[in-house]
């Protein structure tokens, strides 16, 4: 077998070697069965290409590729620079739709970061292949940090110039809390005090009387009585003083009389 024959078969076993390599790595898919998508952000958190793509918690793609797109608009005018090219298996395509959520989350405390695909609602329209969605920008440590530095600053610069009202406030909830221990302590004996017991007994059994009188005098016979008087009351306004003093003068006495 002459040389240059070798180098031929050497040079395609290598090829093929490299090809097999390159589809088992994932670079290379001629048999794909997935899916791609477009997720853009303003803000990745570190994840890189390569990171795995997760619905509900299983992994179902990869992130392919992670470019730079300064001119992007969303349809909504939302300008947004940051383009991660994913894929999502076919055994999972039907879960992501229009209302779905694409979120950069990370494994544990200092774990890997992967792109979790929240599942659509079954009424929502599936997604296009290749179709441009927006994902959600995760929250920045680093503003999140300087954020609390300057909250912790402003909490010390108040205490520390409200110094003798915060001492005062403390000291009067002190005293409260005392007060009301206190309270509790003689609310506690006075429930064992027989007296005070009869006592309470008697104030419930008058306030039981009251309801009933009350209530008697809300009665429909209550009523008649209330409109009779006032009638009784409505004719005898217009008699002169003199004339009602006359008869219970005379005539009260000759009733007595009789």
């Amino acid at each position: 077998m002459k040389t240059e024959t070798k180098v031929g078969i050497l040079a395609v076993g290598a090829a093929a070697l490299l090809l097999v390599f390159a589809m088992m790595m994932g670079v290379l898919s001629p048999f794909s069965q997935s899916h791609e998508l477009h997720v853009v952000y303003n803000y990745a958190g570190g994840i890189d290409t390569g990171s795995p793509v997760r619905v509900m918690g299983i992994t179902v793609g990869k992130v392919r590729s992670i470019s730079f797109d300064p001119g992007y608009r969303t349809p909504e005018g939302e300008e947004v620079k940051l383009r991660l090219t994913i894929s999502v298996d076919k055994k999972a395509w039907a879960s992501v739709r229009k209302d779905s959520k694409f979120y950069i989350n990370m494994a544990g405390v200092i774990g890997e970061k992967f792109l979790e695909v929240s599942p659509g609602s079954v009424e929502a329209e599936p997604l296009e292949d290749g179709t441009v969605v927006r994902g959600e920008d995760p929250p920045r440590i680093d503003q999140l940090i300087s954020q609390s530095y300057g909250l912790a600053g402003k909490i010390i610069d108040l205490v520390e110039k409200n110094e003798g009202s915060v001492s005062n406030m403390i000291l009067q909830l002190d005293r409260l809390t005392t007060n009301f221990n206190r309270t509790l302590v003689l609310l506690d004996k006075t429930s064992k005090n027989k007296d005070m017991v009869r006592l309470l007994d008697n104030a419930i059994k008058i306030t039981d009387d009251l309801a009933h009188i009350t209530g008697g005098l809300r009665s429909k016979k209550a009523e008649e009585t209330y409109e009779l008087v006032h009638k009784l009351l409505h004719r005898l306004e217009p008699l002169d003083a003199a004339a009602i003093r006359k008869f219970l003068q005379e005539e009260g006495v000759r009733a007595r009389i009789l």
